[in-house]
């Protein structure tokens, strides 16, 4: 049975919803169960009824915001216009919530879901890039925009504010994803698979030394 009063008529997506209103407002840091319960009224044990801690909270709001990014899906208009929608819809999703970006990095894989991280490979092998370097892709896709998402953190934590010379976060934000979608572009148009270097064998005498 659920807790008797306002607790009776909660579930997990209204707790789910206060919370991605909390951390809009104040950021990952600050949210807690306590807040949550405030937010919606009740109190912290009603909370823990339908969510087992903080750390179920916030994989429940990094599901809920990872529902609302467009999907790194080819469409008829191409993969290049398909990779840009993906990354400015992962930046706006996270710009708006402070702290998540931060949250994820520290995840493996960012954070992405096993099917999610199989469908990005499998974009780029669409698109017509070798399995080694569709993962390599991926990465490094994914490494620009948590990377733009830091910088703009540490710019004012808000994500549109001002610049040099009048210049905004968007303003960066499409540079970037341009820069990084000409890249990948000349790479698979030069047909030469990217890989990496392999480091020269050194001996345990040398590796010892540094």
């Amino acid at each position: 049975m659920p807790p008797s009063g306002r607790s009776g008529s909660l579930t997990r997506d209204e707790i789910v919803a206060a919370a991605l209103r909390l951390i809009q407002q104040h950021g990952l840091s600050r949210l807690t169960m306590r807040a949550v319960s405030a937010e919606l009224g009740v109190t912290p044990m009603a909370i823990y009824y339908y969510i087992d801690d903080k750390d179920d909270l916030v994989r429940l709001v990094v599901d809920e915001i990872e529902m609302l990014r467009t999907p790194l899906l080819a469409e008829e208009d191409g993969w290049e216009e398909s990779l840009r929608r993906h990354l400015i819809s992962i930046w706006e999703s996270l710009a708006r919530h402070p702290g998540l970006s931060a949250y994820l990095i520290e995840l493996p894989t960012l954070g992405v879901r096993p099917e999610h991280l199989a469908a990005g490979f499998r974009f780029f092998e669409d698109a017509g890039f070798s399995r080694e370097s569709a993962r390599l892709a991926w990465s490094f896709t994914m490494t620009y925009i948590h990377g733009r998402l830091s910088v703009d953190a540490r710019l004012g934590r808000k994500p549109d504010a001002p610049r040099l010379d009048g210049l905004r976060a968007h303003d960066y934000l499409e540079f970037g994803v341009e820069a990084v979608i000409r890249g990948l572009r000349t790479l698979l148009e030069s047909d030469t698979p990217v890989k990496p270097k392999a480091r020269p064998h050194r001996s345990r005498r040398e590796r010892l030394r540094g």
